[in-house]
């Protein structure tokens, strides 16, 4: 189902940003078509003119070749999008979510900086869920989630090798601690073994390493880190209310 299209963006940008987010997260792939213009003017309630500007910004991004037959995926590639426009991926539908590895473990020293917790201390532990993602029957992305082992009390869940759509959420309902603020990290760099057995890739291939931290005003409470493969790419999504000047 497309996106209803706001009045606060130009609508051939919204239907660009539609399509640009399907060919990224793989949904569209490599030789699939899109629609006509014909077809995207109808799909999107908007006029052939401005349907047309959509499919010409993704051409101009090398993301689609257009001949008289139509319009074309080029690749998956990442491609950089504006300030105004920053989104987090959220799973697709179809996608398979393996959790694979679900423990009570010693705390590593990183895991412990990042939930606010000593991991010299004596015998100290944390929860740990690791999933590999599918998309098309293809590993696209390798996680592992880090929590205090305290939360376990309220959500047994946790300990189970099932997928949570929303920890945050969850863990919202279940204790009352509501998230307030977040922290993320991205870095580009080599895949070691654990991350190419996971991915189904070559040990050294280029990744996108990204590290995520959520708490509340009593601290940090959910740690979270992920590993993309190529032509992947992490977008989120922020929103900004305007204040009146005084």
């Amino acid at each position: 189902m497309p996106p209803r299209i706001e009045r606060s963006r130009p609508p051939y940008v919204q239907i660009a940003d539609h399509y640009r987010d399907l060919i990224s997260s793989g949904q569209l792939a490599e030789g699939d078509r899109l629609p006509t213009v014909t077809e995207l003017a109808a799909e999107f309630s908007v006029s052939p003119g401005t349907a047309h500007k959509a499919i010409r910004q993704l051409r101009g991004e090398g993301l689609v070749r257009t001949t008289q037959q139509g319009s074309t995926v080029l690749s998956q590639r990442a491609v950089p999008t504006t300030p105004e426009r920053v989104r987090r991926p959220t799973p697709a539908s179809g996608d398979v979510i393996d959790i694979n590895e679900v423990g009570v473990v010693p705390m590593l020293p990183n895991v412990g900086a990042a939930l606010g917790i000593n991991a010299d201390a004596l015998n100290m532990t944390v929860l740990r869920r690791q999933a590999v993602t599918y998309r098309k029957n293809q590993p696209y992305r390798l996680s592992v989630s880090w929590l205090p082992v305290a939360f376990t009390h309220d959500i047994p869940e946790l300990l189970e090798p099932l997928p949570i759509p929303n920890i945050l959420h969850l863990l919202a309902a279940r204790t009352g601690r509501q998230a307030t603020y977040g922290r993320d990290y991205f870095e580009a760099r080599y895949a070691d073994q654990r991350e190419a057995d996971a991915l189904k890739i070559t040990e050294g291939s280029a990744v996108l390493a990204g590290t995520s931290v959520w708490g509340d005003e009593q601290g940090p409470m959910y740690y979270y880190e992920f590993v993309l493969p190529p032509h992947h790419a992490v977008t989120n999504d922020y929103e900004w209310h305007k204040t009146e000047r005084l």
